[in-house]
């Protein structure tokens, strides 16, 4: 008799036991959902910025002049280095630069060129 209690208590402590680690397993997977279902509202706030922004025509605005353009009644600065004037040739420096191109610098440029040719 005192075989089958001691194993009763065994299995309702093992019971317990079993259920508290699955309640802790559970809430940790929730706490781990809030925290990407807080992301993706972030997320999803700043997709809601820019569906308004492109339906209010500034996203157009914005990619025009990151590609140089501005609009006809603006006057544009372009600030670049001081130009070296030198009297003498011993004084110029030759300057070498090396550029390498990449796949998707070659689809940029015919992008430009594209673009270029249907804004003329």
């Amino acid at each position: 008799m005192l075989g089958l209690a001691a194993t009763i208590g065994v299995w309702v402590v093992y019971s317990f036991a079993q259920e508290a680690y699955l309640n802790y397993r559970l809430s940790a997977q929730a706490s781990v959902l809030r925290q990407q279902n807080a992301n993706l509202k972030v997320q999803e706030a700043g997709y809601h910025r820019d569906i308004l922004a492109s339906m209010a025509g500034t996203a157009a605005e914005e990619d025009a002049r990151v590609n140089g353009y501005a609009r006809p009644d603006e006057k544009v600065y372009v600030v670049g280095p001081p130009t070296v004037s030198s009297a003498s040739p011993e004084t110029k420096q030759k300057r070498v630069v090396k550029v390498e191109r990449t796949g998707s610098d070659f689809w940029q440029v015919i992008g430009r060129w594209v673009a270029d040719l249907w804004h003329r």
